[in-house]
């Protein structure tokens, strides 16, 4: 026998003891461990369920258009009030002004 035949020898006998030790391995798994639990319980439907975080999803998205719709008109309200405000006096600005004039025309 030589060098090459027995390396392949070892390297053959190490491929068949980690396949065989694998198929050990879960065997052994296969046997001892119970089965996963499912996703939902025995009493939970998973279409139920969906239906019911809708439901929920849909309840949060009107109190947040509710609230948005709130705070919208809340600004308009106070840009209204701040436009009138500079209106009233853009125009009392121009009135003060036009008195300046006329008061200068009459010195």
């Amino acid at each position: 026998m030589n060098r090459i035949d027995l390396t392949l020898i070892f390297v053959s006998s190490i491929i068949v003891a980690m396949v065989l030790g694998w198929a050990a391995h879960w065997v052994f798994n296969r046997l001892n461990h119970a089965p996963h639990d499912p996703e939902f319980g025995d009493d939970e439907d998973p279409l139920l369920l969906a239906q019911t975080a809708q439901q929920s999803a849909e309840a949060e998205l009107a109190r947040i258009q509710t609230e948005y719709a709130s705070e919208y008109n809340q600004l308009k309200a106070e840009f209204d009030a701040t436009m009138d405000g500079l209106g009233t006096a853009r125009q009392k600005s121009e009135a003060l002004q036009a008195e300046i004039d006329q008061l200068r025309a009459g010195d």
